[in-house]
């Protein structure tokens, strides 16, 4: 794509927009030319930080607004929240370049009048975008412009910290301004230029994945076929992803003795690299940085990472376990993944290194965790309320262009293996009953996080978001509601101490917390739907605690005690749920 093929799109959409009903001034004209000319002239550029990212833009509509009405139309509300997100998204390997446009379209209005000509700006934003990608814009119609027309009408606004505007308005945008995208497809591509040392400067744009790995080695090899006598610098400040094959590529280059230095991956590649132990192709300050964690406050701890607080606005997550590359990366995504969703999540930021482990950054939630507020108050029903409904607003995410985003079933699968784990030493006749339980559970698939004990739950203000997304991915709403009754009441020291030994909760706290939680969640259920889901719950939670007992070797006497408990929700089950018209919220007990 050339400087000419985005000033004539820009001119052909801009006519849509307008209707040809207003004429623009020729001095509007040409300085809208200018912007443009000055975004493709930076569309490779690497950036660094949402900063520059803002610096950047705005330079651009100042160029276009320069001598005219507009040149004062500046204003800071709502900028750098939206910088901020479109920032996220363009360094965010999960997202499609469409996507991150349509954003940009989308939501500026939403962030406040901090541009004065909203709709052109708009436009300018997202033909950066598509730049940077060297994909076509898209082609505007009318009906196109009908529909952004009603949706903004709806819109949301966007000056909330944690959100992202993925309400069905956004989604319905999205999927018209797919429709008007003649190419949705990132391809590999490659663009080389000579800098004033001789040195060969060789853009690599896209994504490098196996079924690309073919045309990048043809590349490389035309490459140095030309200029092998050069110093050759690969710039990836575009490339938004590449894989083990492509990385093979450069390694066969680098064992036939060719010399190049890679620059500017984005961070979830600098993590492959690093991990894959290909560092080394990376220059200096392409490293992934170094950060001192030992004078910093642990703020919360988890089965499989604990939090530091590094800034008043940055934490850092650091594994308890050596992680691989996946364990690291899909972290990162799901949490990406959550917020396209609209689920309120913190961002991430990147990555660091700390004593040779890698550490992923996140923004510093101001808040409290529900635990805390469990801890430290009495009056805990808007909190119990507050929560419940969080999580059905989870559960009721149920469209397939959502659930698309994520691992399908990982949950579903993850407990249904540990059931397998529990039958070995359940009496024959309970073999294999919870495991085809489970697997009868009605419902329909939904998101679930998979960990929604209440340390994972962060509250400030009024604004409810979960942390830890490990174990994010699709399922039923009864796995996520399993894994809460576990954390809850199944901690391996009950019937021994009055304490819960994972939340360090009372028990009978933690039993009104599950009982208001699960009045609150099963409200507007049938009470036969509510009792049998509870029990099914409840199952899966005795399941979970049995299967880390055996798992931790914790004794045959814990062995025997949770096994009983266990075969005693099973026989629930096998009674029927239904006939038993005890305590609606209190299936299964004793």
């Amino acid at each position: 794509m050339t400087l000419n093929d985005y000033l004539i799109q820009f001119k052909r959409n801009m006519s849509v927009l307008s209707g040809m009903k207003r004429g623009r001034s020729d001095t509007g004209d040409r300085n809208t030319d200018r912007a443009i000319e000055f975004l493709f002239n930076n569309r490779r550029r690497y950036l660094r930080s949402a900063k520059e990212l803002e610096e950047l833009l705005l330079e651009a509509v100042e160029i276009a607004d320069k001598g005219t009405i507009r040149e004062s139309g500046l204003s800071a509300a709502g900028l750098h929240g939206f910088m901020r997100t479109l920032y996220w998204m363009l360094t965010s390997q999960c997202l499609k370049v469409e996507e991150i446009a349509a954003f940009s379209e989308y939501a500026i209005p939403a962030a406040g009048p901090f541009i004065s000509d909203g709709g052109r700006t708009a436009m300018l934003i997202s033909s950066y975008v598509f730049m940077r990608f060297d994909m076509p814009c898209p082609e505007y119609t009318s009906k196109y412009e009908h529909v952004r027309a009603a949706v903004r009408r709806n819109i949301r606004n966007l000056r909330g910290r944690h959100r992202f505007p993925a309400y069905p308005e956004f989604m319905s945008f999205v999927s018209c301004y797919r429709s008007i995208c003649p190419s949705r497809d990132l391809r590999y591509s490659n663009f080389l230029e000579k800098a004033d040392d001789g040195t060969c400067v060789y853009y690599l744009n896209g994504s490098i994945t196996e079924e690309r790995s073919g045309e990048f080695r043809q590349s490389i090899e035309d490459l140095y076929r030309e200029h092998g006598d050069s110093k050759i610098v690969f710039d990836c400040s575009t490339l938004a992803w590449i894989d083990m094959e492509g990385i093979r590529v450069l390694a066969d280059l680098r064992d036939s003795g060719k010399q190049f230095v890679i620059k500017n991956l984005n961070p979830d590649c600098k993590v492959l690299f690093k991990v894959e132990g290909f560092e080394a192709y990376l220059g200096g300050d392409d490293k992934l940085p170094e950060i001192d964690l030992s004078g910093c406050e642990k703020i919360n701890e988890g089965a499989k990472g604990i939090i530091y607080r590094v800034s008043d606005e940055v934490v850092a997550k650091i594994f308890k376990d050596e992680p691989d590359y996946y364990d690291i990366v899909r972290h990162r995504i799901a949490m990406k993944n959550a917020l396209i969703c609209g689920i309120p999540a913190p961002f991430t930021f990147g990555y660091a290194e700390y004593e040779g482990r890698i550490v992923t950054l996140m923004e510093l939630i101001h808040s409290k965790s529900l635990l805390q507020i469990f801890s430290e108050e009495e009056d805990l029903g808007e909190y119990i309320i507050g929560y419940a409904q969080l999580i059905k607003q989870l559960h009721e995410i149920q469209d397939e262009e959502k659930l698309a985003y994520f691992t399908r079933n990982k949950l579903g699968e993850e407990i249904l293996g540990k059931a397998d784990r529990c039958d070995r030493i359940l009496r024959e006749e309970y073999r294999g009953r919870a495991g085809k339980i489970l697997e009868a559970a009605e419902g329909p698939e939904c998101l679930v996080h998979g960990d929604i004990h209440p340390n994972n739950i962060m509250f400030g203000g009024d604004e409810m978001l979960f942390i830890d997304f490990d174990s994010f991915s699709t399922g039923k709403a009864v796995y996520d509601l399993g894994t809460l009754y576990r954390a809850l009441l199944c901690a391996e020291s009950r019937g021994v101490s009055d304490m819960n030994s994972f939340l360090k909760l009372p028990f009978d706290k933690c039993q009104r917390i599950w009982d208001g939680f699960i009045a609150e969640y099963f409200k507007d259920e049938q009470e036969e739907t509510a009792r049998r889901r509870i029990a099914e719950a409840e199952l899966i939670g005795t399941l979970l605690a049995l299967a880390r007992i055996i798992k931790q070797k914790e004794g045959p006497e814990l062995t025997s005690r949770w096994a009983g408990e266990l075969e005693k929700r099973i026989e629930y089950f096998d009674t029927g749920c239904s006939q038993n018209k005890g305590n609606r919220y209190s299936c299964g007990k004793e």
